[in-house]
């Protein structure tokens, strides 16, 4: 075990997880979420559409948000350029 704790031998607690490495909910529910399919769907129809767009058309059908929240979801949800030109067999 390390002295800051985060190299844990496994054969400790059965190798177990611990409490404390686990993922947790916390903090405010996500504003954003609720609108993530309709914005996939746009960056399925035009890979190219920039964050701005994105953020102006959300706001058309009633996202109140902030802008941050919102282009990490649309980086998140972007197919990458060199995926999308294999995927339709361009290379």
């Amino acid at each position: 075990m390390s002295v800051n704790g985060t190299e844990v031998n496994g054969s400790v607690n059965g190798g177990a997880p611990r409490p404390w490495m686990q993922a947790r909910g916390v903090g405010r529910p996500s504003t954003v979420a609720p609108f993530s399919p309709q914005i996939e769907a746009w960056l399925r129809e035009s890979p190219a559409l920039s964050g701005a767009e994105v953020l102006r058309r959300a706001r058309e059908v009633g996202y109140q948000g902030g802008k941050s929240a919102l282009y990490e979801l649309v980086r998140r949800l972007r197919v990458p350029v060199s995926a999308n030109h294999v995927a339709n067999g361009v290379q």
